[in-house]
């Protein structure tokens, strides 16, 4: 459950996008950040549709956070196009 100033999920919403939105290290910190831009900085007519905006905005960050944490079948990080990400000796 998550109860902010204007984001306000029941424990069903909270677990469906803690399920959905695995890729985000923490959603609370997500929804913490979010809840306060929709407070104080975002106009009234998307702080009256938080649910769909932040649900919109969290399936952006999951992708991103998917794409920075993708790795090939030996734990390797790789970049877009599929190649191993090798760090030089030092």
């Amino acid at each position: 459950m998550f109860k902010g100033n204007t984001i306000k999920l029941n424990e069903a919403d909270y677990t469906r996008w803690h399920t959905a939105f695995k890729n985000i290290p923490s959603l609370d910190a997500v929804l913490q950040s979010r809840d306060d831009w929709l407070t104080y900085d975002a106009d009234p007519k998307t702080r009256k549709r938080w649910f769909l905006s932040t649900s919109a905005y969290l399936a952006k960050m999951d992708a991103k956070y998917a794409k920075d944490q993708a790795r090939d079948d030996l734990g390797r990080r790789v970049t877009e196009s599929g190649r191993a990400v090798f760090q030089t000796a030092p």
